[in-house]
């Protein structure tokens, strides 16, 4: 409930501080889409990454993108990503069923440089912000109600800084309509792993969460 409650209050925070912007410009992009996203192991300090902890996911997110020059944008990015388990690391069938899964919640800032001013606009930006992490292990054992048993859950909600560069190109459709391509990593440092001596269980061994998204949006409004 704690972990909630600061989310709802960053939240409301964030939105009374950039809805009155919003408004009082006219060069304000509107707008949402999905996005696949993959694990990686690069800049790891370990011999074991997010890439060997999860899978290729997916999520969605909504923003903004407010255009203070022709070719510099600040923009917002509310988003919600699902990592599954990789499943050759959680094999454990011979042992229980064992689900794994990383979600996460980010919202973050962003600037944007542009190249050109035409109807297809490369650009080259920066995205940081504050990562919310929920990152569960549930194992259910094959000898449930036996000496046996080694059933156990473990939930860990964290937050975190990040940041990450990107690149991307976003596309005037039509007058009031804008489509959107980017590429980004996303880095979140300082992830510290949890143990538990009397299961011999480390949750978050990864470290880090660093990862790949590939996005397509949809934005709308004056531009």
């Amino acid at each position: 409930m704690h972990q909630l409650l600061k989310v709802t209050t960053y939240l409301c925070l964030f939105g009374m501080f950039f809805q009155p912007l919003c408004k009082a410009q006219n060069k304000v992009l509107w707008g949402g889409g999905v996005s696949a996203h993959i694990p990686t192991n690069s800049l790891s300090t370990n011999n074991f990454g997010f890439r060997d902890a999860a899978g290729t996911g997916g999520g969605a997110n909504m923003g903004t993108l407010w255009f203070f020059n022709p070719q510099l944008s600040l923009g917002s990015e509310l988003a919600y990503s699902y990592f599954p388990r990789n499943q050759k690391t959680w094999n454990q069938q011979r042992r229980g069923d064992i689900k794994v899964n990383y979600q996460m919640l980010n919202l973050t800032a962003q600037g944007n440089f542009y190249l050109n001013e035409g109807g297809a606009r490369p650009y080259l930006g920066v995205a940081f912000g504050l990562y919310y992490l929920r990152n569960m292990v549930n194992f259910i054992s094959n000898y449930v109600g036996t000496t046996n048993d080694a059933s156990v859950t473990y939930v860990s909600n964290t937050f975190h800084a990040g940041f990450g560069p990107e690149a991307g190109v976003l596309f005037k459709r039509q007058k009031n309509r804008f489509a959107h391509l980017s590429l980004r990593y996303t880095i979140i440092p300082n992830i510290e792993a949890e143990y538990y001596p009397e299961k011999q269980v480390t949750i978050n061994p990864h470290g880090k969460q660093n990862h790949w998204s590939l996005s397509v949006k949809m934005f709308f409004g004056k531009r």
